[in-house]
């Protein structure tokens, strides 16, 4: 069996209902005592056991979980746990009994409390998941279905994004390939041209020479008939 107080710092029935709980301790040695405060537990764990007003007393087992919904009298809760436990109390001390007038003595002791809280993972999100499995596989699975739905969306956005680039890459070889077409043509055609210009040049040389070898032998047949024509005037 174990007992456990959540409480608020802030709340002042908390603050009356700590040194009761204390004396519950001393009437019940066998039972274990844990008062835990509402800012060192997380909102879900308290959600969790129902917790949603301060302070609010649980006497748990490995079967049953009873919550005490009396009064804060510490008659009152003294019946709760008989009634619960079956366990008879403990005869009180003088300073048992001391403890109800001295709350101040309680609150010093908050700190010390707190870490010897039973539940660790209210202390860690890492034993929260580890000891609460179910909490973790709720989470996957939401995680899980959240991806399921926004697969499809991903998909068409890569696969658009994918397509756009594909048209890209294809527009830009097109285009590439006419500026090669076009500088091999340009290369061909500069390759084409200097043969004429070397035949012309041949051609023109040759009809130069011609033209200089036929001028040459009209002067020569000029000089020719020329000189034949002096030698028979003279015989006259």
């Amino acid at each position: 069996m174990l007992a456990v107080l959540f409480y608020a710092s802030w709340c002042p029935f908390s603050r009356t209902c700590r040194p009761s709980f204390s004396v519950l301790s001393s009437l019940y040695p066998s039972i274990p005592h844990f008062a835990v405060e509402e800012s060192a537990i997380r909102p879900s764990i308290l959600s969790k056991y129902g917790v949603h007003g301060f302070p609010t007393l649980f006497l748990i087992n490995s079967t049953m979980r009873v919550r005490y919904h009396g009064s804060r009298t510490l008659g009152s809760l003294v019946a709760f746990y008989s009634d619960v436990t079956g366990i008879k109390t403990a005869p009180l001390d003088r300073t048992s009994l001391e403890k109800i007038g001295h709350p101040s003595n309680h609150e010093k002791h908050d700190n010390s409390e707190q870490e010897s809280c039973p539940f660790s993972w209210a202390r860690s999100p890492e034993n929260l998941l580890r000891q609460e499995t179910y909490l973790a596989l709720a989470t996957t699975f939401v995680l899980l279905r959240l991806l399921y739905f926004i697969f499809p969306a991903l998909r068409v956005c890569a696969q658009c994004a994918w397509r756009g680039h594909i048209r890209n890459v294809s527009l830009w070889s097109l285009w590439e390939h006419p500026l090669v077409y076009l500088n091999r043509a340009i290369q061909l055609f500069n390759s084409l041209k200097e043969p004429c210009k070397r035949s012309n040049l041949q051609g023109g040389a040759m009809n130069a020479r011609a033209w200089a070898s036929k001028s040459l032998a009209s002067v020569s047949i000029g000089d020719a008939s020329t000189s034949r024509g002096a030698p028979v005037s003279e015989c006259r």
